[in-house]
């Protein structure tokens, strides 16, 4: 570790002590996490959820009408068969009520600040958090940046989808494009992050040749430890590092977010910068969930900040371990507007096996895809994920988009400059679905409005 980064950590452990800045404070206590036993972070977060649910039930009216027409009281959630009957709530269900409904009671508007997410399959959730979530949230990123290897004061260079709040309203007009507290951020990232932020795709899954020859250049000169962000941009700069036999020395790791990205795209990532390359599951309005570590055997769960549960798609029934499931979360850090078995739309799987990092965090796999860009044929469920693995799976791939057709066709949209590459996809999907898939050339394929790509969309 350098010396810059050895003072800032130093810095950041006094002002946890002398100030309400006491994100590093929480970071060491989730370190302090990854050694205690399984039953002992269970029992931790077991006491921070019930209270948790009753503060709510005291001070949310949302939640306290929740619970009082299913009958529930706080004193009946006794273990966790009993937190079950508790209603999953999802974004309609929230964005249904006024914000007075949704924040806590006695808690002054003018000390809660709005975050966002990112609304690209449908409208977005406003939810409230204070200065003591945020930190939290950011004591839960450098977490996820520390599993990678980097440490305070070493540079990172990243790309966002262009609605984030990183860019500060530059190409989107969206409700995300702001993030809370900018001053701070701006210091943070100057100081701390030492963060360079690259511009983002702006139109569709096409390269931009200007972009990603403005990156390489940006890239070099800044010599960056860490990559983050939009893994579809990584992807093509990737490629792009290649055709032009071009080798970034500096980059020791890159952390992915935003989009799923298959197992040949990480690979093709990993092997471009002869590093390892780090899955991060998240959102605007819950902050890092799960990240992986350098075993590569899943996300480690940030149990200390997140209650995960993994229901049976078209159930509320628990899903057995290693079966695809919706993602659902309890946010343990917000008591001004709590998210209380919020539903993702995310798909994944729950690990029961531990990781040979010997981290006590429990596992989960990176995000399947959302469930409304699952296509059901015949019975059977194809994920993002599914796609993914199996187009990808051609070097010639660039970017793709599944759609349904005019009665009931399959449609693949597809990217590339492989003239012969559509009837090889369609006759691979054609043999594992068991049914007849179209695949067309086009010339791009549109981001979504929240500057994301969408790998299916139907």
């Amino acid at each position: 570790m350098t010396f810059y980064s050895q003072t800032l950590e130093a810095l950041y452990a006094w002002a946890g002590r002398l100030t309400s800045y006491n994100a590093w404070s929480i970071f060491k206590e989730i370190q302090k996490g990854e050694s205690l036993s399984l039953g002992e972070l269970e029992a931790i977060q077991w006491r921070k959820l019930t209270s948790l649910i009753s503060f709510a039930y005291d001070n949310v009216p949302f939640y306290r009408d929740l619970l009082k027409s299913k009958g529930i009281h706080p004193a009946d959630i006794r273990e966790r068969r009993d937190f079950l009957k508790i209603p999953v709530v999802d974004k309609e269900t929230l964005n249904n009520y006024p914000a007075e409904k949704k924040i806590a009671q006695g808690i002054a508007r003018k000390s809660v600040v709005p975050v966002y997410s990112s609304g690209t399959t449908g409208k977005p959730l406003e939810v409230f958090v204070d200065h003591e979530c945020y930190n939290h949230k950011y004591a839960d990123l450098l977490y996820g940046y520390y599993l990678t290897g980097w440490r305070l004061g070493r540079k990172i260079v990243t790309v966002r989808s262009f609605s984030h709040g990183d860019y500060e309203g530059k190409y989107s007009t969206a409700a995300l494009s702001h993030e809370p507290f900018p001053l701070i951020r701006k210091l943070v990232y100057l100081i701390v992050q030492r963060k360079k932020l690259l511009p983002p795709l702006l139109h569709g899954m096409k390269p931009e040749e200007h972009l990603l020859e403005n990156a390489l250049n940006e890239v070099k000169r800044f010599s960056p430890f860490l990559l983050e962000g939009n893994g579809y941009f990584w992807y093509l700069f990737s490629d792009y590092l290649k055709k032009r036999d071009e080798e970034i020395a500096s980059v020791k790791a890159v952390e992915t977010d935003e989009v799923p990205l298959s197992s040949l795209q990480r690979e093709r990532i990993s092997q471009s910068f002869n590093c390892k390359v780090y899955d991060n599951y998240g959102s605007h309005e819950l902050g890092i969930v799960a990240h992986e570590c350098s075993e590569s055997m899943g996300n480690h769960i940030l149990s200390l900040s997140h209650y995960v549960e993994f229901l049976e798609e078209d159930s509320e029934k628990e899903a057995d371990a290693g079966e695809v499931a919706r993602v659902i979360v309890t946010d343990l850090t917000n008591r001004v507007m709590p998210l209380i078995r919020y539903d993702t739309g995310d798909l994944a799987i729950k690990f029961n096996k531990p990781c040979p990092c010997g981290r006590s965090y429990p596992l989960m796999s990176p995000i399947e895809g959302r469930g409304i860009n699952t296509l059901t044929l015949n019975g059977k469920k194809y994920t993002e994920r599914f796609f993914q693995e199996i187009i990808y799976s051609f070097d010639e791939t660039v970017g793709f988009q599944v759609k349904r057709g005019e009665e009931g066709i399959i449609k693949v949209l597809l990217l590339t400059n492989a003239a012969e590459l559509p009837q090889k996809i369609e006759k691979e999907l054609s043999r594992v679905m068991g049914y007849p898939i179209e695949v067309f050339l086009v010339k791009d394929i549109p981001l979504e409005s929240s500057g994301k790509v969408r790998w299916v969309k139907l």
